[in-house]
C-alpha cells in the first residue's frame, strides 16, 4: 500500500475519530442575543430546558464580557429584571457527568457558585465553586464540575446579586462506560496499528 493509498484510507478514520470524541457543550452561540428562558436547546437529540422563577425573562443570553465565558453567555438579570435568581436546568436524558463555566457578579470578593443535582427531583449531589478575577476583566470567572449518580436536573445558583454561565459540557449517562474506552480512545489506537503497519510492509518491501 502506498502512502497515498494509505492517506485516502487513513483520512476518513481520522474524522470519524475526531467526531466520536467531540463533547455534548451548550454553548448558546447558535441562539439569538436576547432570547430569554425559558427556552430549550437541543444537541444531538439531547434536550437542555433552561428555566428560573422568575419566568418569562429571567435570564437572557447576551454577548460575552468575560475571558473563559466565550460567545454569548446566558445571565441574569433579564427582561423581568430580577436578581438573586437560581437557574434551573433540566435534561431529557440522564446524566453522569457536568462541568461548565460561570462569571459571578462580584467587584471585591468572589462568591461561592454552587451546583445541585438531582434525579426526577430526588437530590444526588451538589458541589461549589469561587471564581477568580483575571487580568483585564471585572468579575470572577471560574469553573464547576459534578459526577456521581445519575441525575437529569441541575440547579446552579450564588450568594453574588447575578451570574452568568456558559460552556455546559455534559456526559449522558448512557455513554459514561468506565471500564470500556472511549470511541476516540478505540479509533486513535486502530489508526495507529493502520500506520505502523503500512510503515513497516514498506520496510520489508526494501529489504
Amino acid at each position: 500500500m502506498t502512502i497515498q493509498q494509505t492517506a485516502k484510507f487513513v483520512l476518513p478514520m481520522v474524522l470519524f475519530c475526531a467526531a466520536a470524541s467531540a463533547n455534548t457543550i451548550f454553548n448558546f452561540d447558535n441562539d439569538a442575543q436576547g432570547t430569554a428562558t425559558g427556552f430549550t436547546d437541543s444537541i444531538g437529540g439531547l434536550l437542555a430546558t433552561f428555566s428560573s422563577s422568575a419566568d418569562p425573562g429571567g435570564f437572557v443570553i447576551y454577548p460575552t464580557m468575560y475571558e473563559t465565558l466565550t460567545g454569548n453567555v446566558l445571565g441574569d438579570p433579564g427582561p423581568a429584571f430580577q436578581d438573586n435568581l437560581s437557574l434551573n436546568i433540566g435534561f431529557n436524558q440522564n446524566l453522569s457527568a457536568i462541568t461548565l463555566n460561570f462569571a459571578t457578579s462580584d467587584f471585591i470578593t468572589p462568591s461561592p457558585f454552587t451546583l445541585t443535582a438531582y434525579e426526577n427531583s430526588n437530590l444526588v449531589g451538589s458541589a461549589t465553586s469561587t471564581g477568580q478575577f483575571l487580568s483585564g476583566f471585572t468579575f470572577p470567572e471560574g469553573e464547576i464540575a459534578f459526577a456521581g449518580g445519575v441525575f437529569n436536573q441541575v440547579v446552579l445558583s450564588s450568594t453574588a446579586t447575578d451570574f452568568a454561565v456558559d460552556n455546559i459540557d455534559v456526559l449522558p449517562a448512557s455513554l459514561n462506560t468506565s471500564s470500556v474506552p472511549e470511541p476516540g480512545t478505540l479509533c486513535l489506537l486502530g489508526t495507529s496499528l493502520i500506520l505502523l503497519g503500512t510503515l513497516r510492509r514498506r520496510k520489508d518491501a526494501r529489504k
